[in-house]
């Protein structure tokens, strides 16, 4: 055979074996991470979750999400459940053949699914991600043991999950205010009655102690004129409106169900929870920050994470000083006409739970992509809100801050303290995780 012959043969062997060969597997990528999160934002905005229940839904999918994939890939995430409560002897299953991306996404689906009412979106999700990986090029075995570690995941964490205190927490006697004065008391419009009183009878994920971080005492209650109290009320009625202070209040209102009242006619709108913003905005900052698939991992947990706990430490100062708002005081001893810009959320004043989780988030982002790093946030666009950009992490928690203040519904304590408290518990995250 000719030297042309040869390498005519040759070129000929190596097309046929190129042709025949198996097409090439695609990695699930960030932004199908991203996607799976904007499901469960969306799953618990339409079943209507409160701030509380909706952090626990979010922390415990992005927690098995995060167990599923440092546990079957080979990527250098911290191994983190020897730090969560309850989780520190937690066995992984098999993980041979196993994607770790498709099987994480598998149990942040069924995570979500166990935790909500909704089920349909998470029905449609593992659709998606089957489809997914059929046009990515995965095996049907691929598939099937990557669905399979998920499951050894969901079962482990399901039990553990059910032993947080919430479902006995759903029997526990209903929260009667005591009408005192100085106490907390059912507010307008709709006169509701306190929400999660004993949600910090749930177990936290890391925090050790609900009193981890002590907000300073508050000033004694009276209604003499010349007395700090009235002095803390009196400047939420003299804080002066304008249209950028109420821009900035309902940017970050986050009130998943805001009722508007029309003569005998009430609508009702939904819109993203307090944590179920700034879970958005670690989609933006992912995105933003072209962050590959381990540290979107880490930013949605970890944030998660911080959340949950600083909302069970928020809601223990918030029954243990059980303080009166700004509505009812105002309204009782300063002008009978007065009306905050946002609807008052119903649970005590101090310390302010959005500023709290902003705090805690904050911190969080902070650590993971720098304190000088800044974010465009359009997650307020879908309810027909403007965009914001901020140029650090805690300039939003800051904002976050004035915004419950400005809306009337927090005293200046109160929103200063609960990001103090959030901001302490956010670094302890960070400690315990990547230290």
């Amino acid at each position: 055979m000719s030297g042309k012959n040869i390498v005519f043969g040759l070129c000929l062997l190596g097309f046929l074996m190129n042709g025949c060969s198996a097409p090439e597997k695609i990695n699930f990528s960030r932004a199908d991470l991203n996607y799976a999160n904007t499901v469960l934002l969306d799953a618990a905005m339409a079943d209507v979750f409160t701030p509380p229940v909706a952090s626990r839904i979010f922390a415990y999918s992005h927690l098995a999400h995060y167990i599923s994939f440092q546990g079957a890939s080979k990527e250098s995430l911290p191994e983190i459940t020897q730090h969560i409560h309850g989780l520190e002897e937690f066995q992984l299953p098999d993980k041979q053949g196993v994607d770790p991306q498709l099987a994480a996404l598998f149990a942040f689906s069924k995570m979500g699914k166990k935790l909500i009412y909704s089920e349909q979106f998470f029905v449609d999700l593992d659709s998606v991600l089957i489809q997914r990986a059929k046009k990515n090029n995965f095996t049907d075995h691929e598939i099937e043991q990557s669905r399979e570690f998920a499951r050894g995941i969901h079962e482990q964490l399901a039990q553990w999950v059910d032993q947080d205190q919430y479902i006995q927490t759903r029997t526990y006697p209903r929260f009667t205010s005591t009408k005192k004065p100085q106490n907390w008391r059912e507010t307008p419009p709709d006169y509701e009655s306190a929400l999660e009183p004993y949600w910090d009878h749930i177990r936290p994920l890391v925090i050790d102690s609900l009193s981890v971080y002590e907000p300073r005492p508050l000033p004694e209650y009276s209604t003499d004129k010349n007395s700090d109290f009235y002095a803390m009320v009196h400047e939420v009625y003299a804080e002066s409106r304008n249209e950028e202070k109420e821009k900035i209040a309902w940017f970050w209102d986050c009130n998943p169900v805001l009722t508007i009242h029309q003569g005998h006619m009430i609508q009702t709108i939904h819109k993203y929870s307090p944590p179920g913003h700034w879970l958005n905005i670690v989609t933006q900052v992912t995105e933003q920050n072209n962050s590959d698939y381990a540290k979107a991992t880490q930013a949605y947990t970890y944030v998660a994470t911080a959340m949950f706990d600083a909302i069970i430490a928020v809601w223990h100062y918030k029954f243990k000083t059980d303080l009166v708002r700004p509505i009812t005081y105002i309204q009782e001893f300063i002008d009978p006409h007065w009306e905050p810009i946002l609807q008052t959320p119903p649970f005590p004043e101090y310390t302010s739970g959005h500023s709290a989780i902003s705090g805690a988030a904050a911190t969080v982002l902070s650590g993971l992509y720098g304190a000088d790093s800044g974010f465009h946030d359009t997650t307020q666009l879908r309810f027909g809100l403007e965009e914001r950009s901020f140029t650090k992490f805690m300039d939003a928690a800051y904002q976050v801050n004035l915004s419950r203040f400005y809306g009337g519904i927090h005293y200046k304590p109160g929103v200063e303290e609960g990001g103090k408290q959030g901001a302490h518990i956010g670094q302890l995250i960070l400690n315990r995780f990547i230290n």
